[in-house]
């Protein structure tokens, strides 16, 4: 591969800077209804996938093209999601606050069906976008990767998660993390995402 001298270095790292920023824009842009963050997410997911290879791309035109082409899996398989994180987030909160933490079975079960039904999406939005599937195909395989890819499924946790904890107990860093996530800060999580998961679904 031939070495690009320092100055066309230069200029391929504000080219994918202005990419991300574009892309994270898009995303943050397609969520907004709320019911359409499956939809957005999956299409900045593909563009992140498509932005390695090497041909080039028009962000926007991709984007588009994967939003409306995977918008009623992607939307179905979401809100299936936000259902069952509602039903997990409600257990653990009866069995913190309603059984003062006595209720074992209820929290255990939150617990479990919380971890399966976040892990099971980071991968499912990312197959959606890339493979042509129906929906309950999806989500099995979606399934066997977050388990049989663990610790690829674990590092996407921390990579997702330590944000969240960052501003949850810093709330000191709030301001600066929404700055960045409003620029480029999703762009990043997804570009992180596909370098864990690229290896799996190659």
């Amino acid at each position: 591969m031939k070495q690009l001298s320092f100055e066309n270095k230069v200029i391929w790292i504000l080219g994918k800077i202005g990419q991300f920023i574009l892309l994270n824009f898009l995303v943050l842009l397609g969520c907004i209804p709320v019911v359409t963050i499956g939809a957005s997410v999956t299409a900045g997911m593909y563009c992140m996938s498509k932005m390695h290879d090497p041909e080039s791309m028009i962000i926007t035109v991709e984007y588009f093209h994967a939003f409306m082409s995977n918008f009623k899996k992607s939307t179905i398989v979401w809100l299936l999601f936000v259902i069952a994180v509602f039903v997990g987030a409600g257990d653990l909160f009866y069995a913190l606050r309603v059984a003062q933490g006595g209720n074992l079975f209820f929290f255990l079960f939150a617990l479990v069906l919380l971890f399966v039904v976040i892990s099971t999406f980071f991968w499912v939005i990312l197959l959606i976008g890339r493979y042509e599937n129906n929906i309950s195909e999806h989500m099995k395989n979606a399934l066997l990767l977050a388990f049989g890819r663990l610790p690829r499924t674990l590092l996407l946790w921390i990579i997702w998660g330590l944000p969240v904890g960052i501003v949850v107990f810093y709330p000191i860093w709030m301001a600066a993390f929404g700055w960045f996530f409003i620029t480029i800060g999703v762009a990043v999580l997804l570009w992180m995402s596909w370098l864990v998961q690229r290896g799996a679904v190659a």
